[in-house]
């Protein structure tokens, strides 16, 4: 017999992310990430089973990162929002996902340098 829940996971990590979003430290950290995360899980919507397996994994250890992170205890030890990527999966990455990964960081560094504020 199948769960449920497990048809519904994706809809509730993609709530659960956004909901997370609103303890970021900043408006415009929130409106960027939301609309990350919105346009990620649009993308993947058809996706494999294999692709769409690898996706909710890596989302939901974004997920538990940043639930930690914005935790009493990451705030109160004064810990950063993120984390850096090794270099190890940065080079397992295939040309398609560089370019996403450096469109990601000049978007962000637009949002920084408050550029882009909606």
């Amino acid at each position: 017999m199948s769960n449920p829940n497990v048809s519904r996971f994706p809809l509730i990590l993609y709530k659960r992310i956004l909901r997370l979003h609103y303890g970021l430290p900043t408006k415009e950290m929130r409106i960027m990430g939301d609309s990350y995360v919105k346009d990620e899980f649009r993308r993947h919507k058809n996706a494999t089973r294999e692709h769409a397996l690898h996706f909710l994994k890596e989302w939901t250890d974004y997920c538990m990162t940043l639930s930690k992170q914005l935790s009493t205890k990451g705030i109160a030890k004064n810990r950063g929002i993120g984390r850096d990527l090794d270099s190890s999966a940065i080079e397992s990455l295939d040309e398609q996902k560089l370019l996403q990964l450096y469109e990601l960081k000049v978007e962000a560094d637009k949002w920084k340098s408050g550029e882009r504020i909606e």
